[in-house]
Order: structure tokens, then C-alpha cells, then sequence
């Protein structure tokens, strides 16, 4: 009778350990999750940099024309990283995001036709994403590269609400009449570099 006491009553700690050790693990995993999702906050991040530049007298730092000069390097840097991935991988993901900084490098180059072709791009691109959804989806997999695309078009998406002035209608940005346009290019900007995030990840 005793043995089985002692039994039972080793039998209920080792069970207490692992229960708690299970509750550990799932809080760690539940962090982790959080913490593999910062790139999401780029884009509000960078729309912090422009009225912290705006109230310490730095707008030059965020203006159209800063931004615009760095941002054919920006964008030149992934499409070059793609391209190559693509000739060496010979990976149709590689190739179709090659051909998405190609689009976002002609229309930075800002010559005739770039304002209404990205759009054109856009819709071509997206239609070939859906076709091959299944064949990049085992390629991008559930990992980081999954959380920095998503970070991508989530911040190239936020800039473009800002340029369409979405947020003069939802009054949740101080003096969004003034400083839209800087709102605009920075958070655009942190969309490049989101963008070289995923070609040296991929």
C-alpha cells in the first residue's frame, strides 16, 4: 500500500512538472510570435520619424526630396539581389519579385508612363500570384520571409492611404494637411527597405 502511495504520488509531480512546463513553453511560444511580427510596425515607425523630425526642425530629413534621392538605390538594391537569385535558383518567386522592383524602380525613375504603368504592373503581378499561389506559397513557407512580404505590402499599402489623403477624412494624424507629403515618402521608404529585407532573407 505504501509502494503504491508513493507511486501514485510520484506519478502526480511528474505529471504537475510537465503541465507546467507546457504552460511555459505555450507562453514563450505566444512571445515569439509577437515579437516575429515587428516588422508590421515599420510603417508606423517611420510615420513617428516625421513629427519627431517635424518638432525637432529636421523636415528636410523626411522631405520629398530626400527620400526621392535614395530611393532609386533602395529599390535598385532587391532588384538586383532578385535578379540574380532568380539566374542562380532558377526560382520563379525570384523572377516575379525581380520583376515587381523592376516596376518599383521605373516608377521612381519617374519617366513618361510609370504613374499609370505601375498599376498596369500591379494587376499583371497580382494575376500571376494568384495562378502560381500554390507554387510560392512552399517557397515564401510560414517563416520569416512570410512576416517580412506581408510587412512589405502592408507598408507600401499604408504609404499609398496616406497619398490618397484617406487619413484627412479620419482625423487621427496631427497637421496631416501639412505634413502628408513627408508622410507619404518616409513611410514609402521604409517600404524599400522592407523590400531589401525580403530579397536578402529570400
Amino acid at each position: 500500500m505504501l509502494k503504491l502511495t508513493f507511486d501514485a504520488s510520484i506519478k502526480l509531480e511528474v505529471k504537475f512538472i510537465m503541465d507546467e512546463a507546457l504552460v511555459k513553453s505555450s507562453d514563450s511560444s505566444v512571445s515569439c510570435r509577437f515579437f516575429s511580427w515587428w516588422p508590421l510596425l515599420l510603417g508606423p515607425v517611420a510615420m513617428a520619424l516625421v513629427y519627431i523630425a517635424e518638432a525637432t526642425g529636421r523636415e528636410e530629413l523626411v522631405s520629398r526630396g530626400f527620400n526621392e534621392q535614395m530611393a532609386l538605390v533602395l529599390v535598385g538594391i532587391p532588384l538586383v539581389l532578385f535578379a540574380l537569385q532568380a539566374i542562380i535558383f532558377r526560382s520563379e518567386f525570384h523572377l516575379f519579385m525581380g520583376v515587381l522592383g523592376a516596376a518599383f524602380f521605373c516608377r521612381e525613375w519617374h519617366f513618361y508612363g510609370t504613374s499609370r504603368g505601375i498599376y498596369i504592373a500591379l494587376v499583371l503581378l497580382g494575376t500571376w500570384a494568384a495562378i502560381r499561389r500554390v507554387n510560392f506559397d512552399r517557397v515564401v513557407g510560414r517563416g520569416h520571409l512570410r512576416i517580412w512580404i506581408i510587412a512589405m505590402l502592408v507598408t507600401y499599402l499604408l504609404s499609398q492611404l496616406i497619398a490618397r489623403r484617406v487619413f484627412k477624412h479620419i482625423p487621427i494624424l496631427p497637421n496631416e494637411g501639412q505634413l502628408h507629403i513627408s508622410l507619404e515618402e518616409t513611410v514609402e521608404t521604409a517600404g524599400h527597405l522592407t523590400m531589401i529585407a525580403v530579397s536578402i532573407i529570400a
